[in-house]
């Protein structure tokens, strides 16, 4: 096994993560919105779940590779987006781009990510995708979207769940302001944590690179104000369009959960989507990524490019999200958890958990090949 036995599953890293960084980083990371109920159901519904295991089948060869967009990828599995990585490690983004190209499987830097899209982009050239949240200014997305396409990542996905900031009570209790500064509150839940603190000040204070051209960031004090100010409140079938008419690659949705926005999107020509309740961080009331993929008919599930995110922590749920039709599933927690827990190396630890469990539950359910993974298995 080519990880730390001490922490063998996501779970192990999620406990351990706590206990390195500190308590605005780790809220931040793990929490939903409002009573955390869509937190509960993404887990719920995946544990839920069952596949039916068929014996009487040679499971020597395992093949766990996936194709999206004309790219083999090694495994059914992708880094979703997550604003913000490097403050609950500071080298996160860079080294999971690193690990995901040495793993072959998609990485997406997100829009609020702190780190240079350009760097990322070399890190894994063969892999990065990056995610869009949509500014109101149409000439600052064409700019975005000239220099990620200069920097030829494989895919653009466009997040379309956040039309309006969320109020994340614990964000707000906690006094997390942006741009991040070190205020007494902040100082004090630090000083509890020397190893991030000592490598957050060699990487510097994490803040929102890839804007800074686009204005003046300085007087922010809130997530949520910050994304209403600059951000659509609500992106549009015309601007989607109008997106689609600047990128030639394959450009995806993310956010979508139900079937009649799923539609509209294909009939505009987005290449996938990524069903998807934001982790349960926007809208408590909000379906399951699992309860989304089963009310979608079959035609469209195999005419569009699905991926499900959302809840994801195993091997096993991979395996779930592939019979429940997604051509893939992506994870975002699991891999900050992991750099949180495992520093530097955290990254290429978690995907080879992710690996093991997902070859081992295609052997016991006697599943050789990750592609011809369907809704027989349920």
């Amino acid at each position: 096994m080519k990880y730390n036995l001490r922490m063998p599953a996501v779970a192990d890293m999620e406990r351990h993560a706590k206990k390195r960084i500190p308590r605005f980083a780790w809220e931040y990371l793990s929490s939903g919105i409002s009573a955390e109920l869509g937190l509960q159901r993404n887990r719920t519904h995946l544990e839920d779940v069952q596949l039916w295991p068929r014996y009487l089948t040679d499971v020597g060869t395992i093949d766990t590779s996936c194709d999206l967009f004309g790219h083999k990828y090694d495994l059914g599995l992708g880094i979703s987006p997550v604003g913000l990585s490097n403050m609950m490690w500071p080298t996160a983004e860079r080294e999971l781009a690193k690990a995901a190209q040495a793993a072959n499987i998609p990485y997406t830097l997100s829009t609020m990510g702190t780190t240079r899209l350009e760097e990322i982009a070399k890190l894994a050239p063969d892999v990065a995708w990056y995610q869009l949240y949509v500014p109101r200014d149409r000439e600052v997305m064409k700019d975005i979207i000239n220099r990620v396409k200069q920097a030829k990542y494989k895919a653009l996905v466009i997040t379309v769940d956040i039309p309006v900031g969320a109020k994340r009570d614990k964000e707000l209790k906690n006094g997390l302001i942006l741009p991040f500064k070190y205020t007494p509150r902040i100082v004090g839940q630090t000083l509890r944590c020397p190893t991030w603190l000592m490598k957050t000040l060699s990487q510097g204070i994490p803040r929102f690179i890839n804007l800074e051209p686009y204005g003046d960031l300085k007087n922010i004090k809130h997530l949520s104000e910050f994304l209403t100010q600059f951000f659509m409140s609500g992106v549009t079938l015309e601007r989607i369009k109008e997106i689609r008419a600047l990128w030639d690659g394959p450009l995806l949705v993310k956010g979508l959960m139900c079937q009649k926005d799923i539609q509209q999107c294909h009939e505009i020509g987005i290449d996938g989507v990524v069903v998807s309740n934001h982790g349960g961080r926007q809208l408590d009331g909000a379906p399951s990524s699992v309860q989304s993929m089963q009310q979608l008919d079959d035609k469209l599930k195999s005419d569009l490019t699905i991926i499900m995110d959302s809840g994801v922590r195993t091997g096993l749920d991979i395996v779930r999200c592939k019979a429940l039709g997604a051509k893939a599933a992506f994870s975002g927690r699991s891999f900050l958890f992991a750099m949180a827990a495992a520093g530097d190396d955290g990254g290429r630890q978690v995907i080879e958990i992710f690996r093991d469990e997902m070859t081992r539950t295609m052997q016991q359910i006697g599943c050789t090949q990750f592609d011809a993974l369907n809704d027989s298995w349920l």
